[in-house]
């Protein structure tokens, strides 16, 4: 028999999954509380108890996987720092592409519906997932764009700035409508088709990014 910790607990994980579902498809602002606690099948007193508010919902949201690709990113970083190199414009593509690779394989249907869900708050611009991001790791965002000047020193940094954010919304979108992506995983999810995918993704994302300078 479940215990009341546990039962609390999976009120908890249904209603961040009904509302990672269906704001990934609506957006923060198209759904209302009162249809995510219904598809949760949960009320709104759990809403105030596990997170006081639709913000705290949102962060919640956020935090329960946002922070994994973000320490991966660090890791990588930290692995590139040890080899000695200087950077190319591929190492500053891995950083950014490999992580949610890695989440989508390690994490499987949930990184799936997350990495939808992120999608959605970069192509509304709401900027929640890039302020939970540089709230806990500024350093991130600011390493990228050093490592993209040193690999491509004739651009002009303010080019190159742009560039780093057209290459996150492209991966994402481009993640997030792929066909595999549309449909629900099995287990760990169709792993042959992910794994191209990245390889045809970066190579797209490193021609962008080492393009003469407009």
């Amino acid at each position: 028999m479940p215990t009341s910790t546990t039962t609390m607990n999976d009120t908890k994980t249904a209603i961040i999954d009904a509302a990672e579902i269906m704001m990934a498809e609506h957006g923060v602002n198209g759904v209302s509380i009162r249809a995510i606690l219904a598809k949760a099948e949960a009320n709104p007193a759990a809403l105030h108890y596990h997170f006081n508010s639709r913000d705290g919902l949102i962060e919640a949201m956020i935090a329960r996987y946002g922070r994994i690709p973000s320490l991966r990113r660090l890791e990588l970083m930290s692995e590139f720092d040890r080899s000695g190199r200087s950077p190319s414009v591929q190492d500053v593509v891995n950083f950014i592409v490999d992580p949610m690779i890695d989440l989508l394989k390690q994490h499987g249907d949930a990184g799936r519906r997350f990495l939808r869900f992120v999608a959605r708050l970069q192509s509304d611009r709401t900027g929640l997932h890039l302020f939970e991001e540089r709230k806990h790791f500024p350093e991130i965002r600011e390493r990228l764009e050093g490592m993209l000047v040193e690999a491509c020193p004739i651009a002009p940094k303010a080019e190159l700035e742009i560039r780093i954010t057209m290459m996150i919304d492209t991966m994402l979108q481009s993640l997030s409508n792929a066909k595999f992506m549309t449909q629900e995983w099995d287990g760990e999810g169709p792993q042959e088709d992910l794994a191209q995918f990245a390889r045809t993704l970066k190579a797209f994302l490193a021609g962008g990014l080492a393009a003469p300078a407009s």
